[in-house]
């Protein structure tokens, strides 16, 4: 009588990495004995925050070391992307129940779970993660320990505070890691941009005394020229008055200091060209992002400055103007590209451009200084009735304090042109009145050039006649 072949279980090889994690995590357990907590047979284990996003951190770390889904969703996370947010928070979740770990309560980050909290502290922002989507924040400052936040332009210092200056170096180096771009002492600053495009601007030791950050969020993003009359920046005339420029193609400079509302009131004016104009952008970092929040399906195409290629903002400024563009939308002027800004509006290509100054008067002056910045000898009077020449309209905002709240306000439209005499003048069209707390227009006209500009693209006289302009 023959036996009965016994079924054989399949042979398992031997894995030694998972083993060493095995053992790794038992000895994680054994050194968190003295919390005096039950093991995994079914029990919790309370532990502090620090010791439970350390522990996720190194289960998530060697995972995403294996799962090039996971490493994607860990960097996308950490620069706020809201689906790859979501994904990690649900990774944590279920990884604080398979480790049965209970968090300290008065470890915890104020009005934050323990989900969350572990989060902030692997993947996140730290103690500011909850902090970058508060809708009126404008921007996040940390400062050393120091946390500042900054509504409507008014700062206030929040309660929460770095336990030391190590954390918010770790911080910065997560947030340089997904950003790709390193900071440490012989890189002591760093500017890159996070999902939403929000501004991140970090700097450590020893170019500054302390490790800082900085996160600009553009909370009023996709504004129109309505929009900004609901928040006090102008009123109905001169909106319709900067629509009509815009429809007829003259070329603005809008100017203002830090904090003003100069990349909004660019992107409402952007909002006015036509479906069908060709618009090209140049930027140091693609932050007005034209091409994904204009509606319609519109010919843009955005360039920006290229360190690693020696190519400057000045050299890359020169092939978009041989792309036939109607527009050309400078994000920032901030040195010589402004040359090339120049020579393209006087060849016939509608210029956008912002630019950072103190005050209005001294437009023309800031401009040549940057214009200089090419190295090249520039006749002072030449280059001044170039400028006037080129940017028709300047806009000037400012933050101005009323009824004790900070408004963006446009407090001056202006005409710059080259009379008959040769002159280079600026002829405000629209002022605003300090003590009136309220526009006036002047009474000035259009220049005869820029008049015949408007008429060659369109422009129905009795519209601006409506405005007081023509």
């Amino acid at each position: 009588m023959q036996n009965k072949p016994v079924p054989m279980k399949p042979r398992i090889a031997f894995d030694a990495q998972r083993y060493l994690e095995d053992v790794k995590q038992a000895n994680f357990l054994e050194r968190n004995n003295h919390l005096n907590l039950p093991d995994l047979t079914g029990q919790w284990r309370r532990l502090s925050l620090s010791e439970a996003a350390q522990a996720i951190h190194e289960h998530v770390t060697k995972r995403a070391g294996k799962d090039p889904d996971l490493h994607r969703d860990i960097l996308q996370a950490g620069l706020g992307e809201p689906i790859a947010r979501e994904r990690m928070k649900a990774v944590i979740e279920t990884l604080l129940m398979e480790y049965r770990i209970d968090i300290e309560p008065s470890t915890l980050i104020d009005g934050r779970t323990p989900t969350e909290c572990v989060y902030a502290e692997t993947c996140g922002a730290s103690l500011i993660d909850d902090l970058l989507q508060l809708a009126d924040v404008e921007e996040i400052q940390v400062i050393g320990r120091d946390i500042f936040l900054i509504r409507g332009g008014e700062q206030v210092t929040h309660h929460r505070k770095f336990a030391n200056l190590d954390e918010v170096r770790l911080l910065q180096e997560r947030l340089a890691l997904c950003g790709k771009k390193p900071i440490h002492e012989r890189q002591p600053f760093l500017q890159t941009y996070l999902w939403n495009r929000s501004r991140l601007v970090m700097t450590r030791e020893p170019y500054t005394d302390v490790p800082s950050i900085h996160i600009r969020n553009f909370i009023v993003r996709d504004v129109s020229l309505s929009k900004l009359i609901e928040l006090g920046t102008l009123d109905q005339v001169m909106a319709d008055l900067i629509r009509l420029l815009v429809h007829h193609h003259a070329s603005f400079l809008i100017g203002g200091s830090t904090n003003t509302g100069k990349t909004t009131l660019l992107f409402a004016l952007a909002q006015e060209t036509a479906e069908n104009e060709r618009i090209r952008t140049l930027e140091k970092d693609f932050e007005v992002s034209l091409r994904e929040r204009l509606k319609g399906n519109r010919n843009i195409l955005a360039a920006r400055e290229a360190e690693d290629l020696h190519l400057t903002m000045e050299e890359a400024y020169k092939p978009l103007l041989v792309m036939s563009p109607h527009w050309v939308i400078l994000g920032e002027a901030k040195g010589a590209e402004v040359a090339q800004a120049v020579q393209g509006a006087l060849r016939g290509h509608d210029v956008m451009a912002t630019m950072h100054t103190k005050y209005r008067e001294s437009f023309l002056s800031d401009v040549e200084d940057m214009i200089k910045q090419d190295g090249r000898i520039h006749h002072h009077e030449d280059t001044v009735k170039r400028i006037a020449r080129a940017f028709n309209i300047v806009i000037f905002l400012r933050l101005v304090r009323i009824e004790g709240k900070l408004i963006r306000v446009v407090t001056e439209i202006t005409e710059l042109h080259v009379d008959e005499a040769g002159q280079a003048c600026i002829d405000p069209l629209v002022e605003w009145s300090y003590t009136e707390k309220k526009w006036n227009f002047t009474g000035k006209r259009l220049s005869p050039p820029l008049m015949n500009h408007l008429l060659a693209s369109g422009a129905d006289p009795t519209m601006f006649q409506a405005l007081g302009v023509w």
